[in-house]
């Protein structure tokens, strides 16, 4: 950690249905028939504010497979629901997910200043590019853009929505935004996303399930930001933790090893087809096949099978039972199981040794594991000064996270179009 760097470590929540580990939804707990309710996000999201979290964040799917019929997945739209959960809040921002794939940039800057405006100035844009072929198909193409051309067109668009923003004072039918810029959030870890998130992103959300991983990972992207003309601080770098916690080491282990044996594999074996290994057609408890899958046609997220491989290397899973069960919860993020205060010097550590400038939260069970977090974890990091203190006042996102008023240098602005 470098002498200037400000010891604020930033907080994200991923609220995404009933929790992060695939049984979440069987516990006696859990609360799938409130997944269209918004009183059910906004009871998440306070919570969240109470903790200490910088935000909340939205995923999107545009496409089901075949696992949904063995586990809840995400239905509702992220903008239209975070407007609903900004009315119940008072400085949580707002990231919602949206296609640079299939969404029009004039669209999504409407979109995201009318949550910018009803938020007083917290929304987010976690911009995604899409390779499924079904997700294609629900958009009326025939194939899917293949990845190179996609992050060209998710440029073009992100330029435009940027020049909107700046010309919503020109009577162009759209509300003018509270902060000077969206704040754009991206999550792709291949050559082509590093690149796009050099050039745009003011956060970027990752899958790096080591302290080494993260170290390098973030040193290249500020590196890869610098190239471009801006400052490497401009660039946050927020990987995704998924713990579970409990009192005690073995309670904790416990708890993983209880909704572990719970898990669909039906469910899990879907997910993981979608980062390019299909292992469908093999038996469960045998050994994983030598070949996991062809990665030359498949435009999906390609960076994550990587990650999958490395930890296959490192923890080197009996089964395919096994593997499942190793990558519940965490899909290739950050595990741990461990007790409050572990989790609180874990989240140190990377912090100091510059592998994250914060992490999302990826809790194994909503609400309770979230609630244990703000209960138990938060006051460690008060105590540690990585969190306020208190609550904060009501402000703008950008400033919350300590980003300029402008991140990008001033010769993308002049190439942006309308």
């Amino acid at each position: 950690m470098t002498a200037t760097r400000p010891r604020k470590l930033i907080l994200f929540v991923n609220a995404l249905v009933t929790g992060h580990h695939e049984a979440a939804w069987r516990l006696p707990s859990a609360e799938p028939e409130r997944l269209r309710d918004l009183r059910y996000y906004q009871s998440l999201a306070r919570t969240a504010e109470e903790g200490g979290f910088d935000a909340m964040f939205v995923a999107d799917f545009f496409v089901f497979y075949p696992g949904v019929a063995h586990s809840p997945r995400w239905e509702l739209d992220p903008l239209t629901l975070l407007a609903g959960v900004a009315q119940a809040t008072r400085h949580l921002g707002l990231i919602a997910t949206a296609s640079a794939t299939f969404g029009e940039a004039g669209e999504l800057a409407r979109s995201f200043a009318t949550l910018d405006q009803l938020s007083r100035g917290r929304a987010a844009w976690n911009i995604v590019t899409n390779g499924e072929p079904q997700a294609a198909a629900n958009y009326g193409q025939d194939a899917p853009i293949p990845h190179g051309e996609r992050y060209a067109r998710g440029d073009a668009v992100v330029r435009s929505v940027l020049a909107h923003w700046r010309n919503a004072h020109a009577g162009n039918g759209m509300p003018p935004p509270v902060q000077p810029r969206p704040v754009l959030v991206q999550a792709g870890s291949s050559e082509q996303g590093r690149d796009f998130a050099a050039r745009h992103a003011d956060v970027v959300f990752t899958a790096q399930p080591t302290l080494a991983a993260g170290q390098a990972f973030r040193a290249d992207l500020r590196q890869r930001a610098q190239a471009h003309g801006r400052s490497p601080d401009s660039i946050k770098v927020i990987p995704g933790i998924s713990p579970s916690l409990a009192h005690t080491d073995s309670a904790a282990a416990a708890r993983k090893q209880r909704l572990d044996a719970l898990i669909s594999p039906e469910a899990s074996l879907g997910w993981l087809a979608g980062f390019g290994i299909d292992l469908s057609g093999h038996s469960l408890d045998g050994p994983l096949p030598a070949f996991l899958g062809d990665l030359s046609a498949f435009e999906g997220i390609k960076s994550r099978y990587g990650v999958i491989t490395e930890l296959i290397k490192q923890h080197r899973p009996a089964s395919i039972r096994a593997l499942l069960h190793l990558l519940a919860g965490s899909r290739g993020h950050a595990s741990f199981t461990g007790t409050p205060r572990a989790l609180a010097a874990y989240m140190t550590q990377w912090f100091d040794a510059g592998a994250a400038d914060g992490f999302m939260l990826m809790p194994h069970a909503f609400p309770d594991d979230l609630a244990f977090f703000v209960e138990e974890v938060s006051p460690l990091l008060r105590r540690a000064g990585l969190i306020p203190a208190q609550q904060s006042q009501p402000g703008a996102l950008r400033e919350r996270l300590g980003l300029p008023a402008c991140a990008l240098p001033s010769h993308f602005h002049t190439k942006e179009t309308t």
